[in-house]
């Protein structure tokens, strides 16, 4: 009985122990860091009315950066009224290596949902001047 005791005890002690002497070093600088930025999006495309209680699927198009270190990250929507606020951010890496090709945001999707009837406003915050603006109608049959 005391054996089936002691052996998740030993068990924890040891990973414990192995965590502490020889898991994550926070000063190793083998991995790289990623920096956010707010994306410069060329345009988007949706449709221009949908079904209420149907997803609005909007899809982007832009370039994140001149190479393999640029990727896109994360949408940041958010819902005001009628308004859809979205902010698209990419990501940068300071790997020493990366692709060469230019990368790009080829229609990811971020898609909107719970919207009521009526006419709403899409706007897509910018990281240089212009933002982009549209509308969108949700509507019953």
């Amino acid at each position: 009985m005391k054996k089936t005791k002691l052996l998740p005890v030993a068990i924890a002690l040891t990973l414990f122990a192995s965590f502490t002497f020889w898991g994550c070093n926070p000063n190793n600088t083998d991995y790289p860091n990623y920096t956010e930025f707010v994306m410069q999006i060329d345009s988007i495309q949706h449709p221009s009315s949908i079904l209420l209680g149907r997803n609005l699927n909007i899809k982007f198009y832009g370039k994140i950066g001149p190479d393999g270190c640029y990727t896109f990250s994360r949408f940041a929507p958010s819902l005001q009224g009628k308004n859809i606020n979205i902010t698209v951010y990419g990501k940068h890496s300071d790997a020493t290596s990366c692709d060469t090709a230019t990368s790009y945001l080829d229609g990811a999707t971020l898609a909107v949902t719970q919207l009521d009837t009526g006419r709403y406003i899409i706007h897509v915050s910018q990281a240089e001047p212009p933002d982009i603006y549209d509308t969108v109608y949700v509507h019953i049959r």
